[in-house]
């Protein structure tokens, strides 16, 4: 035998022990790679019964008054979950001196100098059909098709409609307006973002409604309550304006019309 030379036997057991140390090593690494991905972080997914465009949870406390306990069921179950925003409204104490109209503005703005004012503009958003002017400038509108949302009265003449501030300017005063800059009191009087903000209605509804909340003026139509309730919750809740108890109950009656 040549000194050096490994018999084939030996050879035979290297190549065996090497071929299980491999094995060995495929096994352990697979072992790690399935620990590892035990490790990774998992992602829950919650479960929502809510349909489309439904509103979210409100996550606010309902506000507290004297003789007036914030309502005990969640807001996603009562009244179609409408009574949440109303939950978020602060209920406090009217501010009751001060109030006159050109403390919001001089009267109706022309944003855009189109020579439209505000109330030519309302009037043309609202009605239904085409609307016609006085002269061919288009400043002034004379004739179009009005549905007055809470009465479901119709009209056809602009002379017989004013346009409303559903939350009406001298109550929104005492509701937080009187702290506020002219400015924004002026962009709030001509505020025509807000579909609901500012409604032509008839004459004779607007000096009946007067400045009076919902405690004291309601729609004509009981069918127009939800509506009129969820409207005016909006536009308090957006501009950050208060309500007082008896308002505040008013709301929720209505709201538990939806």
């Amino acid at each position: 035998m040549v000194r050096g030379r490994v018999p084939r036997a030996n050879r035979t057991i290297v190549a065996v022990v090497v071929a299980v140390l491999l094995a060995l090593v495929v096994v352990l690494a697979v072992v790690v790679a399935s620990d590892r991905g035990g490790d990774s972080p998992r992602v829950t997914v919650e479960r929502t019964d809510r349909g489309a465009g439904a509103e979210p949870p409100s996550t606010a406390s309902p506000p507290s008054a004297p003789g007036l306990p914030p309502p005990s069921t969640p807001a996603s179950t009562t009244s179609a979950g409408r009574t949440g925003e109303i939950a978020t409204l602060p209920i406090a104490a009217p501010h009751p001196e001060g109030y006159v109209r050109d403390l919001f503005g001089a009267g109706w703005t022309d944003a855009d100098r189109d020579c439209q004012d505000t109330r030519a503009e309302v009037l043309v958003l609202e009605s239904r059909t085409p609307v016609t002017f006085t002269t061919p400038t288009a400043c002034t509108v004379a004739t179009g098709e009005w549905i007055d949302p809470w009465s479901g009265t119709v009209s056809t003449s602009a002379r017989a409609l004013d346009i409303d501030h559903t939350v009406p300017l001298a109550n929104a005063w005492r509701s937080g307006a009187w702290a506020w800059t002219p400015a924004l009191r002026s962009a709030y009087a001509n505020d025509i973002t807000d579909a609901g903000h500012l409604i032509a209605i008839p004459l004779g509804e607007n000096r009946s409604k007067g400045d009076d909340g919902p405690e004291a003026w309601r729609p004509p139509q009981r069918s127009a309550w939800c509506a009129y309730a969820q409207t005016w919750t909006s536009i308090k809740a957006k501009w950050g304006l208060s309500a007082t108890p008896a308002e505040w109950a008013a709301l929720l009656e209505m709201a538990a019309t939806c």
